[in-house]
């Protein structure tokens, strides 16, 4: 072992090549972070910060796109969001639709700005970051944004999928009795 002293900010080392590097003292600048650097820190703290997995009714498993960090929820497709959506029964309405704890079947595939308008990738990204939870994802509402807003928004789901569900039992019983295939 060397009896070497480690070097002072004042004093010279040297690197792996042997060459004489020469330490600064620290500036007041570099030794007391500035709002920029704190800035950085909590927003890479922010996009770090771990997520848990929401698992399937049906299946118990989590998706394997579903993001693990922040960071990988604001990466995520569309073509990621729409299989996310999918496995959690989101996209297509379904018995198990309105089973999580806030269900956005109803307006998957719909726009923010009009009625016929198909919905876009931060549409998408927003109404499943509200699905797993994630605060200010909240869609924007014309009202007071209060309870009576989410309770009219989760009835209107309800009714959606109700009546989504009857269509296709219709369909199918329609299918099965001939009367879809034009016997009646």
């Amino acid at each position: 072992m060397s009896s070497k002293t480690p070097p002072t900010p004042t004093t010279p080392s040297t690197n792996f090549t042997g060459e004489t590097l020469v330490n600064h003292p620290p500036t007041s600048a570099a030794a007391k972070p500035t709002d920029h650097s704190l800035q950085y820190r909590r927003k890479l703290t922010h996009l770090t910060t771990a997520l848990a997995p929401l698992l399937s009714i049906t299946s118990g498993t989590a998706h394997p796109s579903f993001p693990s960090t922040i960071l990988h929820y604001h990466l995520l497709t569309e073509d990621q969001l729409n299989e996310l959506a999918h496995h959690y029964h989101q996209r297509t309405p379904s018995r198990f639709s309105l089973c999580y704890p806030l269900p956005v079947v109803g307006r998957w595939h719909q726009g923010t700005t009009e009625p016929g308008e198909a919905a876009k990738l931060e549409d998408k990204r927003r109404r499943f970051g509200r699905f797993v939870g994630l605060r200010g994802c909240e869609s924007p509402v014309d009202g007071d944004g209060g309870e009576a807003d989410r309770e009219r928004e989760q009835r209107a789901m309800e009714l959606y999928v109700e009546g989504e569900i009857k269509r296709r039992e219709e369909k199918a019983w329609a299918e099965m009795t001939g009367r879809g295939k034009g016997c009646w």
